[in-house]
Order: C-alpha cells, then structure tokens, then sequence
C-alpha cells in the first residue's frame, strides 16, 4: 500500500494532497482529448495510422500483429494528448504515457507508446523560442529517485535542444526550486535551459524507485513574457494532433528497428542514450527476444554507478506489459542483487521461481529494454554499465544459470506481484 505523506497545500490548481499529478492542467488535458478523440477527421487519421503501421510491419510475428489493434488508439491518443497541450502561449503540465485509468469524474485510455517505462512520469509543457517560461517545483519527501529536464524540437520528443540533469538541479533545503527557460544564455543562473529555433516542449521525466514512498515533483508553470494571443482552438489541436500521428510512424518505426532489424536474442551492449534521442546521462542495453514457452532468457549485469536503473519487456509495439498487473519491470527499489552484488535477471513466459523474473504477459517475442538512469559525468570507465552474460536457455537449465541469484517460492511470489500492483495504483490515489 502507498505510504504518501499530505505533502501538498490543495487549491484551485493541486487537486490532491497527495498526488502532485492531479492537477487541474492534467483534467483539462485529459477531458479536451476525450473531446477530440470522438471526431470524425481524428479517428480517421487513426486508421490511416493503422495502416500506415501495417504496411511497414510485414515482418512481424503473427503475435505481434494480433495487437496491432489494441495498440493503434494508444498510439492515436498519445498524440492527441500532446496536441491539447501544445499551446507555448498558454502552456500546461501535464503527463502522457499514462494507463488507462478512471479519476475527477472520467476515463482515460492508456496511451503508451515509444518503450514507455512503468517507473517514469513523462510531463510535457509547451515551450517556444523567444518564450521565457518560469516552472517552479517543489520535491515531495526524498522525491524522485531521478529527473531528467529536456527542451525537444519535435512531436516524438527524440530531438534533444537542451538538458538539465538531476545532479545539477540547484535545490533549496526545504525542496523548492526554480527551472527557467528561454531564448538567452544562463549567465549566472542556476537551473536554466535555453532553447533554440525550433523548441516545442520542456519534457520532465520523473523516475520513481520506491513506488509506495516516492512521488513525481509538485510543478506549476508561468509565461513571463505572454504576447497576448488568444488560445489556439480545438480545430487547430485536432490538426496538429492528425499530423503529428502521422509524421511519426517513420521516426518511431525507426526506433522499432533499431532492436527488430538486428539478430533475436543477442542484446546491444549499455550505450549512451543521447546519440539517439535519450537522456545524455543514460545507458541502454536492449534487443529483440524470442523465447519459447519452454524456454527462458538470462542475463547478468553490474549496477553502473547509476543513480535508477530499470529493466523493462515491452511487446512488438514497444508498449509496458500490463504495469499495474505483472512483473513486466524491475527497478533498483525492487530487484534483488546476485551474492557476488551483480544482478542476474530472467525472461520469459514462464515463471522461473527467481525474483528477478521479467514476465513477458505470454508473449514470445519481446523488447527488452535494461536502463542505467543518472549516470555521473565523472564515472570511472571501470564503473561503467556492463553486459557480463546472456544466454537463451531451456527452463529445465535455469537453476543450473542463475548460481548465486534469489529464488522466491509460488506464495513470496504471489505476494511480490500483490505489493506491486498496489503500489503502482498508489500513484493514482486523489
């Protein structure tokens, strides 16, 4: 169960006195895409989406295209999301990425798209060049276990402009701070990002390790410099939305590609992130894999001298698998270390009886996804994220390529999903 001390002041703007994410930007986001998710011209572009998405899926499994239609509309509303909140002169805060879920009177659908992360918050405000914006923040507790502060060039947030790590956010003692943003070097300025030509958004992601204790920053916007325009109109939002679902099937297609156009069951060792839209101070190791029922995939990794670290399977279209309900992740808060302190971790769709057990929700062919998040700069080459095995091994093998890894029985691990799933509902509590 979620322990969330009554950290926030509720007013007109924080709806919760726990929950820095029930805002009243994030229910006037939400109820304006339920609007726009019942347009004609919207769900048009949908099914143009659809197809757009099979055409270029021919070589996935017959699996993999059996969810093509449950994956379309989170597609469809990760975009219409975006384009309700894409107004710089009038910029909002709010979280994408999310569940379904049910709150202040209406349903959201999920709309998970991109290898989102069962860990992360992803908060988006609209920014321009030559707009100042002021977002003050406060920590909750300990707050996150990391943030990451992005200014994107672009709807599929993967062009990077500039970036605030979480080992330079200036805070104060009593877990205020300020991010500036605008058009004009720091010049002294502690916390400041400065765009260029082209900015679209200031993308926030909160990492959370404890679920039941740790909570995304409370955050609150400002424009300094309005110009006085009116807000741009639902018309103008269903455009933008239908152009950008549509422009971005290659540039996520590409993402795709990157693990189902290399070998199944060989991973690419940790890289940097930053070369290919990520956080500068992150480290991936992923790939496709193809796992029998019968069968089980095994890895063994260090800790990287990171700061977060998640492993996550996502299905072919690169969405979480069941967050809320399965072990289809593990971060550093809920994995358990090898006896020599490395971390041996199995995948399939077969419990192993081993904690570290990443459940692919029956599915047999997967991306894995392993992150090191705030990485310091100052990391020696030794320390660094390593790949130090992996093997595709029958079930009956397991025990005999885990030595050294926990092992959990039926009842531990039914109560390790139990805790899971109401932790990860904690974070939707008002």
């Amino acid at each position: 169960m979620a322990t969330i001390p009554e950290w926030i002041a509720t007013d007109d703007y924080f709806l919760s006195r726990t929950n820095p994410i029930a805002t009243a930007d994030q229910v006037w986001v939400e109820q304006k895409s339920l609007k726009l998710l019942a347009r004609d011209d919207v769900r048009a572009a949908m099914q143009q989406a659809r197809f757009l998405w099979s055409a270029v899926s021919q070589n996935a499994s017959e699996q993999a295209l059996s969810l093509l239609d449950d994956f379309i509309p989170e597609w469809g509303l990760n975009y219409i999301n975006k384009a309700c909140n894409s107004d710089p002169e009038h910029p909002r805060i709010f979280q994408n990425w999310m569940i379904e879920h049910e709150w202040f009177g209406h349903r959201v659908p999920s709309a998970r798209i991109g290898g989102d992360n069962p860990d992360n918050g992803y908060r988006l405000i609209p920014v321009e060049h030559g707009g100042h914006y002021r977002v003050d923040g406060r920590r909750l507790g300990t707050g996150p276990a990391d943030v990451s502060w992005t200014v994107v060039g672009n709807s599929g947030t993967s062009v990077t402009l500039a970036s605030l790590d979480n080992e330079d956010l200036v805070v104060a003692p009593d877990g205020s701070f300020t991010v500036t943003v605008d058009d004009q070097p720091a010049n002294g300025r502690p916390n400041h990002l400065q765009t260029q030509r082209g900015a679209m958004f200031l993308f926030v992601r909160d990492a959370l390790g404890d679920w039941d204790t740790e909570r995304a920053n409370a955050l609150r916007v400002t424009r300094l410099n309005p110009g006085g325009v009116a807000p741009i109109s639902e018309d103008e939002m269903a455009y933008r939305a239908i152009q950008w679902m549509l422009a971005d099937v290659p540039l996520y297609f590409w993402f795709t590609m990157l693990t189902h156009g290399k070998p199944a069951n060989r991973l690419i060792p940790p890289t940097p992130s930053g070369g290919v839209g990520g956080l500068r101070s992150q480290f991936g190791c992923y790939g496709t894999l193809r796992i029998a029922d019968d069968e089980a995939y095994v890895i063994k990794v260090n800790s990287g001298n990171a700061a977060f670290r998640d492993i996550v399977v996502h299905d072919w279209w690169h969405r979480s698998i069941a967050p809320d309900r399965a072990l289809g992740s593990l971060n550093n808060a809920q994995m358990a270390p090898d006896q020599d302190g490395n971390f041996t971790f199995v995948i399939g769709p077969r419990d192993p009886g081993i904690h570290n057990w990443l459940d692919t929700g029956g599915l047999n062919e997967t991306i894995l996804l392993h992150r090191w998040q705030g990485v310091p700069r100052a990391t020696l080459a030794h320390e660094l994220p390593v790949l130090l095995s992996e093997s595709l091994v029958k079930l009956k093998d397991v025990a005999a390529a885990t030595a050294g890894a926990k092992r959990v029985t039926l009842e531990e691990r039914a109560e390790q999903v139990a805790r899971r799933r109401a932790s990860y509902l904690g974070r939707l509590e008002v």
